[in-house]
Parts: structure tokens; C-alpha cells; sequence
């Protein structure tokens, strides 16, 4: 989640997956695109749409 929400800040995005590296094995990036997912059909409900476009973007990098 927190590196979900930090997508607007790139640095500390950057700093989120320094911090995390199980954010790059499987499990991490099945959680990712779990996250991705939920945030997602929250913005479909208006929530968040300024982070569709960098979710979808780091979907793509996910799959």
C-alpha cells in the first residue's frame, strides 16, 4: 500500500523499494498487483484517480 500511494512522490517511491526489497520477489510483487487491483476499483468508484495512470504503470512493470 505505501508504495502503492507514494507513486506521486517518485523519490519516495524510490525510497519505499530500497527499504522493501521483498517488494521484488514473487510473494511482494503478487501483493503489489493485489494492492494495484483494489486501488483500482476504488478509483473506478471515483477514489484516487490521480494514481490510476502510475498504477497502471506499474501494473504493466509488474506483469
Amino acid at each position: 500500500m505505501l508504495l502503492s500511494y507514494s507513486l506521486l512522490s517518485p523519490d519516495f517511491a524510490r525510497g519505499v523499494r530500497r527499504t522493501f526489497p521483498v517488494l521484488e520477489t514473487t510473494n511482494g510483487r503478487v501483493a503489489q498487483i493485489i494492492v494495484i487491483t483494489e486501488l483500482l476499483q476504488a478509483a473506478s468508484r471515483g477514489d484516487y484517480p490521480e494514481l490510476v495512470p502510475y498504477l497502471r504503470a506499474l501494473a504493466a512493470e509488474l506483469i
